[in-house]
């Protein structure tokens, strides 16, 4: 799974991914523009920066260090724990729809005041 979060507005962005090599495929399609993205060293982001859209790379190593500049990963971890609690209260999730969670779960952080009545006009067959 990830999760993206513009720095600009803090929007989050949940994405079940299959296959995690694929991951740099995933985040170039959902970036608007160009984009620098801030990860942890995980490999899979490795060739991130040849992808379309896709201007920079800073990667954080977690056993040096949390912050570079204006590189961390905190905001992305911080999503995490809403993710965690707000997950656990359903005690188990089928992964064929663990997207649609995320989704409403996104739906919550994105539009803290509005969530209710954007849900009342979703369609929820797609």
């Amino acid at each position: 799974m990830l999760t993206l979060v513009r720095r600009d507005d803090g929007r989050v962005l949940f994405l079940v991914c299959k296959d995690l090599q694929d991951a740099d495929e995933d985040i170039a399609e959902y970036s608007d523009g160009s984009v620098i993205l801030c990860t942890d060293d995980y490999t899979i982001y490795d060739e991130i920066e040849e992808k379309e859209g896709v201007d920079g790379h800073l990667a954080v190593t977690h056993s040096d260090t949390y912050v570079i500049g204006d590189a961390h990963t905190n905001t992305c971890e911080n999503r995490h724990s809403f993710l965690r609690q707000w997950l656990a209260k359903f005690r188990g999730v089928s992964k064929h729809h663990l997207q649609r969670y995320l989704n409403f779960l996104e739906l919550k952080l994105n539009e803290p005041d509005s969530w209710f009545e954007k849900l009342l006009c979703y369609n929820v067959s797609g």
